[in-house]
């Protein structure tokens, strides 16, 4: 039986928690910079994920983070190595981490949202366990870098062999559009590409991209060229990320190092120095790629591929068709043929490479046979 005394002092702690500021019952340590870690009820009270089960739910979460840091771009580089390391990488332009708290994010019940939990088709977010979770399944979960008003670079190796994920990475969901037009997911494997073409739907503004380590730096590469032009314009209170620099770049052992060394994108000198002469070419979001195509074909990765719109003062041999350069070839051949007869030369077909402003046409040649 519950004496008066007992009542009495539910009552009063009923009284208390009406008025008293709710951060009371819910934070157990104030870390500074706006971080607290949750009281553990606290932190299950808001019943967040509580489990990384699969791949797919490494990239959710790593995403959300960025989302919910306010990015308005994030770029996904998705890699399997040996068939069984997935090594993935999540660059955003949000608000970054503050210094003081790189290392504390990583521990459980640790997050920003001490009021503001975040509802979406994923379930509730805020419980301060995501990164903490990551970091107990995968075999490598690091912060690569992360600066206030500069975003955040997260990296992940994951062993399929104990995360597994969706064999069939490479589609996207199929689409039907909703009494309104407005396109919803239909159907499709719950890969990766589905996990963020879910983001592109629902969340307005913010651009996701995915790639390889190469094509997630033409990206970023590209998208450097385009916010540099503004920040020359003089735009204000432009956000300048890790990658703004890229854009400054001209040699492809330099771009090599800044995107391992500043970006955690391991890409080879070789690719590096392809991205440089837009040999490989940016993505589109994974937004405009399901706005573009055909609800009913599903998308393939190598959708978001599209040629990119190189300025021509920047990089004047791309003015030229190949339909020229081939004339050109045919021209010079049929040229060094009366040449070649004086002196027992024969020319190979010439090769053609563009290098920014010049045409560099190599001919190789080798003796006449007798007929």
């Amino acid at each position: 039986m519950t004496s008066d005394t007992d009542r009495g002092g539910e009552d009063l702690l009923a009284f208390v928690r009406k008025f008293a500021d709710h951060d009371t019952f819910s934070i157990e340590e104030e870390l500074g910079d706006g971080y607290v870690r949750l009281k553990i009820t606290e932190a299950e009270r808001r019943q967040a994920l509580q489990d990384i089960r699969c791949v797919e739910d490494v990239v959710k979460e790593l995403v959300r983070n960025a989302r919910d840091a306010g990015a308005a771009n994030v770029y996904v580089t998705f890699q399997k190595e040996k068939g069984r390391w997935r090594n993935i990488t999540v660059l955003d332009d949000g608000v970054g981490i503050p210094e003081s708290m790189h290392r504390r994010i990583f521990e459980a019940r640790v997050t920003s949202k001490v009021r503001d939990v975040v509802q979406d088709t994923f379930g509730v977010h805020g419980r301060g366990m995501a990164l903490f979770s990551i970091k107990q399944v995968a075999d490598d979960m690091r912060l690569v870098r992360s600066q206030e008003g500069r975003g955040t670079i997260m990296q992940a190796r994951i062993d399929t062999a104990g995360l597994p994920e969706k064999k069939d990475q490479s589609s996207f969901p199929r689409l039907e559009a909703d009494e309104d037009g407005t396109p919803q997911i239909a159907g499709g494997p719950r890969n990766v590409p589905r996990v963020l073409s879910e983001f592109a739907l629902e969340s307005q503004g913010l651009q996701v991209f995915m790639g390889s380590n190469a094509e997630i730096l033409a990206t970023l590469f590209h998208h450097s060229v385009e916010m540099r032009k503004s920040w020359s314009a003089g735009e204000e209170g432009m956000r300048r990320p890790f990658w703004f620099e890229l854009g400054n770049i001209r040699e492809g052992r330099m771009l090599h190092g800044f995107a391992s060394q500043e970006l955690g994108l391991n890409v080879s000198e070789r690719n590096a120095f392809r991205v440089l002469e837009l040999e490989i070419d940016p993505l589109m979001s994974i937004g405009e790629l399901l706005g573009e195509v055909d609800a009913v074909l599903p998308a393939k990765r190598a959708d978001l591929h599209r040629k990119s719109h190189a300025d021509w003062s920047d990089h004047l041999a791309r003015r030229l068709s190949q339909d020229d350069l081939s004339s050109i070839c045919a021209s010079l051949q049929a040229a060094f043929a009366e040449i070649g007869e004086r002196y027992y030369l024969q020319a190979e077909t010439p090769v053609v490479k563009r290098r920014r402003n010049r045409l560099i046409i190599s001919l190789g040649l080798h003796e006449k046979e007798d007929t």
